[in-house]
């Protein structure tokens, strides 16, 4: 549990008291979270009250740096071995590679879209 904090939450907390200071008028700033972060998933909990936990802090952060953009990105279920873990024996096959979240990352990245949460495949 500790681990999982000190990754989504605490390293990205320490990264943003580090930076703040350099980012300009316009800065993008993009955590990236989970649908276990408003969602109660049964054996998720350490999981998803950590990206719950990273969801404040982005909402904080736009609210506090209103002239940064800050958002907070769901890529949706991925093909990924800690997807799989979590359901042994499924067939995660058809769920999308974690790089086809890209696109849509890069529409915030070059866009102007308010801060906020945003679905990374919901964006293209």
């Amino acid at each position: 549990l500790e681990q999982v904090y000190r990754t989504n939450v605490i390293a990205p907390l320490a990264l943003m008291q580090v930076l703040q200071h350099q980012l300009k008028t316009g800065a993008c700033v993009i955590n990236i979270t989970s649908d276990a972060g408003v969602e109660a998933y049964e054996g998720w909990g350490g999981y998803g009250s950590s990206k719950a936990a990273l969801e404040q802090l982005s909402h904080i952060l736009g609210a506090e740096n209103a002239a940064w953009r800050v958002y907070w990105v769901d890529p949706g279920d991925m093909r990924t071995q800690m997807h799989q873990e979590a359901f042994p024996g499924e067939d995660i096959s058809d769920r999308p590679l974690p790089e086809e979240s890209v696109p849509g990352l890069l529409v915030l990245i070059t866009g102007s879209q308010p801060s906020g949460r945003y679905s990374a495949r919901k964006l293209t």
